[in-house]
C-alpha cells in the first residue's frame, strides 16, 4: 500500500514539475545509415568508376541519374587522399553482378580496383547498390557493398546521396550546409532527429555531411513533420522556412517548393496550454485509484470484524485468541480504508477544481 501511495504521490509530483517548465522535446539517436568502408583496400592503389547500371526499366531519364552518381564518385575519388589515381570508364557490356567481367575490364584499364553500382526503381524512388571489386582477385571487397533505398525521384537527392557514400568510402572531407529560416527563438531544430545548436541567426546554418538529411522543428511538444532535403559539399541546399500557424501548426516549406512565389508569412502566436488541466486529470484519476483501494480496506475490515463477532456470538459470547487478533487486524484495516478513502476525496476535490476553475 505504501508503494502504491508513493507511486501515485510522484505521478502527481513529476505532473507538477513538468507542466512548470517548456516541455522539451529529446532529441533521438540518428538511425544507422550504410555506408561504404574501403580504407583498408585503397591505400596507394587506383581505381577505375564504372557507370552505373540500370537493374528495370524506367525510361530515359535514368540515364542522367545513373551518370551523375558515377561523376560524382569520380569527382571524389580525384581527391581521395588514398588513391593514386582514378579512371572514369565508359559504358560496359558485363552483367549489373558479373565480378569476373568487370575484373577483367579494370585489368584492360590497368587498375587494380573498380567501382560499380546499379538502380532499380523502387515506388517513387531508387534502390541503389555500390560495392568495390578488387580486380586480381575477381572478388567484391569484404565490407565494400551498400545498398539503400531512397525515397526520392529527385536527381538532386540522387547526387547528394552519392557524395556523402563517396566521401565517406574515399576518405575525402565534404562538409555541406543545412539552412532553415525561423523566425522564433523557441523552435528547436532536429537534424536526423538530433538537436542542433542555434546562433539565431537568419537563417540558421547547420554543418552537415553531403547527403539527404530530414529536418524537423519543434516548440514545446508541438513538432513538424519531417522535410527531406538534399545537400551537396561545399553547396547550397534547398532554404527550409520554418514558421507557426494560428492552430499551432509547424509547417516546413523548402524555398524550391514556392515556385517563385513569396517567402511564407511570419509566424502567428499561439496561446500554449497550461498546465491546470493536465495534472487536474492526474488527481482525478489517481483520487479514483485510491477510493478503490480504501473502500476495499474498508469493508475487508468490516467483514472481519463481522465475522470474529457472529463466532463469538455464536459460542456465548466467548472470543478465541485468533479472533481477538483478527478484531485487532481488522481495526487497523479499517483506519487505513477510512483514511485512504479521506485522502481519494482531497485528490478528487483539488483535481476538479483544477480543471473546472481554470
Amino acid at each position: 500500500m505504501r508503494l502504491i501511495l508513493g507511486t501515485l504521490a510522484a505521478a502527481i509530483a513529476l505532473s507538477f514539475g513538468a507542466r512548470a517548465q517548456p516541455d522539451l522535446a529529446l532529441p533521438l539517436p540518428a538511425p544507422a545509415q550504410p555506408q561504404l568502408d574501403l580504407s583498408p583496400f585503397l591505400k596507394n592503389t587506383s581505381l577505375c568508376v564504372f557507370p552505373f547500371l540500370k537493374e528495370s526499366a524506367r525510361g530515359s531519364a535514368d540515364k542522367a541519374y545513373l551518370e551523375s552518381i558515377q561523376k560524382t564518385f569520380f569527382d571524389v575519388a580525384k581527391e581521395s587522399p588514398l588513391l593514386k589515381d582514378a579512371v572514369l570508364m565508359g559504358p560496359s557490356l558485363c552483367d549489373v553482378r558479373d565480378t569476373a567481367c568487370f575484373s577483367d575490364a579494370g585489368k584492360r584499364a590497368r587498375c587494380e580496383n573498380v567501382l560499380v553500382g546499379s538502380s532499380a526503381a523502387k515506388g517513387n524512388g531508387y534502390v541503389l547498390s555500390v560495392r568495390m571489386v578488387e580486380v586480381a582477385r575477381q572478388r567484391v571487397m569484404p565490407g565494400s557493398e551498400v545498398e539503400q533505398v531512397l525515397e526520392t525521384d529527385r536527381q538532386a537527392d540522387v547526387q547528394a546521396w552519392a557524395e556523402g557514400q563517396a566521401c565517406r568510402a574515399l576518405q575525402v572531407k565534404c562538409v555541406g550546409k543545412i539552412y532553415v529560416d525561423t523566425d522564433r527563438k523557441d523552435m528547436n531544430i532536429y537534424v536526423d532527429n538530433r538537436l542542433a545548436p542555434r546562433t539565431f541567426k537568419t537563417p540558421e546554418q547547420i554543418a552537415v555531411e553531403p547527403g539527404v538529411h530530414g529536418v524537423r522543428v519543434s516548440v514545446g511538444q508541438r513538432t513538424s513533420l519531417e522535410k527531406k532535403v538534399a545537400v551537396r559539399r561545399n553547396g547550397f541546399s534547398d532554404l527550409i522556412y520554418a514558421r507557426q500557424t494560428e492552430k499551432g501548426g509547424l509547417p516546413l516549406t523548402l524555398a524550391s517548393e514556392l515556385k517563385g512565389g513569396s517567402k511564407p508569412g511570419p509566424s502567428v502566436e499561439v496561446q500554449e496550454g497550461g498546465w491546470s488541466k493536465p495534472v487536474g486529470w492526474t488527481m482525478l484519476g489517481a483520487g479514483a485509484l485510491v477510493a478503490v483501494f480504501g473502500g476495499y480496506e474498508l469493508a475487508h475490515g468490516n467483514s472481519q470484524v463481522s465475522g470474529a463477532n457472529n463466532a463469538a456470538a455464536a459460542r456465548g459470547g466467548a472470543y478465541t485468541q485468533s479472533e481477538l487478533g483478527t478484531l485487532s487486524s481488522a481495526h487497523t484495516t479499517q483506519t487505513t480504508g477510512v483514511a485512504l478513502l479521506v485522502g481519494a476525496g482531497v485528490l478528487l476535490a483539488a483535481g476538479s477544481t483544477l480543471l473546472f476553475a481554470f
